[in-house]
Order: C-alpha cells, then structure tokens, then sequence
C-alpha cells in the first residue's frame, strides 16, 4: 500500500504551510492592466464583493489596509479567489519588485495570515 498517491493532471505547491489555521478565501476584483501569480501578496480597497486587489509595490503606503494572498494565477480585470487568512510558506510568497516582507509580516498576522519556514 502506497504511502501517498498523485492524482494524474494535478500539481503542488508550496504556498499552503499547514491546516492549523483554517483556510479562508474570498471572490475579489482585478484591478484593469494587473497580473497575479498564485502567492503573491495583494492589498485590497472597497468592501464586501466590490473589493478590488493589486499587487503590494514598492511605491504604494499599504498600512492598515486588507492584505490578501493570491490563490490563482490571472490577469486582466476579472474576478478572482483570494486567500483571508492561514498559515503559508515565507519562501513561497511572491513580492514586486523592490517590496521585502519583513515589514509586512505584523500586518499580515494581526490580519490572519501567517507565515511560516518550509521544512
């Protein structure tokens, strides 16, 4: 008997860091010209399912915002699924150009997600 099996067609990665916290997502909007990659950290404006995402830049004050990570690659203005809060791998976590987590990563927790070290 087989310790564990793959599914044929399905892939995986390393974002989800463990189950101790309960994953929770939500349907948000793209901002128009925006490409996400699954993992990257997002900031978001506007409430309920008018909220709208972009990446966290260099250039833009997100403090006291919602910070979201990306669950699915996509681009352009659609909809999308992004995660809440829970507990995700620091090194699986994309970033823009010239953004560190380091500052970001009180932020984050007091907001439900939670970074930790791939083993």
């Amino acid at each position: 008997m087989k310790g564990y099996e793959t599914l044929p067609g399905a892939s995986y990665d390393s974002l989800i860091g463990g189950a101790e916290i309960p994953l929770f997502n939500r349907n948000v909007l793209v901002s128009s010209d925006t490409t996400l990659e699954r993992g990257m950290l997002l900031y978001g404006t506007g409430l309920g399912s008018d909220t709208t995402v972009q990446p966290v830049t260099a250039t833009n004050p997100t403090w006291g915002i919602p910070l979201f990570i990306a669950a699915e690659d996509c681009s352009g203005e659609t909809r999308t699924t992004v995660f809440t809060n829970g507990r995700f791998n620091r090194s699986a976590i994309k970033l823009s150009e010239g953004v560190q987590l380091e500052p970001y990563e009180l932020e984050m927790k007091s907001q439900g997600l939670y970074l930790t070290e791939a083993i």
